[in-house]
């Protein structure tokens, strides 16, 4: 069985090997985005390179990775961008401890007031980690869509205080605001590059 101690270890061997693999000079020289801006925004979110098809793949969330070591699912949030792309990837996650499923089909996404995005497209549903306390499983809702970078910007740049993912399913709709602090604009500014 693998201890937490094993998992926290695994988990920043990975991380720390993840930053010394990434050759921003190659990265910059196949997909045509600044090293510069590669080298300012890839350190903290997850960049790859696609030799394949000389693409850079940026990905950021707003996960909290003391409470993910557990197994749970803390995302609610989380930007992908391919540098051949004009537009942003966004992942909108869901998870209910007690109750069935909500059977999400779309949602929006809120600053403040203003509604910035509509997002819909297709809904991953994963059982996730075990709460013993509970003796229920965790229910992962997963919505992917696209919206555009100046959408993606406005969420990005907004206190995270202020956002709020609205997300509809069979019994109407439910209100999620985002829980922490992410780097969702690194993934923005690289996609501004296109």
């Amino acid at each position: 069985m693998i201890t937490k101690n094993v998992i926290t270890a695994m988990l920043l061997i990975g991380t720390l090997a993840g930053c010394v693999a990434n050759d921003y000079g190659k990265m910059s020289r196949g997909s045509g985005v600044s090293e510069t801006l590669l080298v300012e925004n890839c350190e903290s979110i997850i960049c790859s390179y696609d030799k394949l098809k000389d693409r850079v793949q940026a990905t950021a969330n707003d996960m909290n990775g003391f409470l993910a070591i557990s197994g749970a699912e803390t995302r609610t949030i989380q930007y992908t961008w391919v540098s051949d792309t004009n537009n942003i990837s966004i992942n909108l996650y869901s998870t209910a401890l007690y109750g069935s499923w909500s059977f999400i089909d779309s949602a929006e996404v809120y600053v403040g007031k203003d509604m910035i995005a509509k997002v819909s497209g297709s809904v991953d549903r994963i059982v996730g980690y075990y709460n013993e306390v509970a003796g229920e499983h965790e229910k992962v809702e997963i919505l992917t869509g696209i919206i555009d970078v100046e959408a993606a910007q406005k969420i990005a740049e907004a206190n995270y205080e202020n956002v709020t993912v609205r997300f509809y399913g069979k019994d109407g709709y439910k209100d999620k605001e985002l829980p922490r602090e992410h780097d969702l604009i690194k993934v923005v500014n690289l996609a501004k590059s296109a």
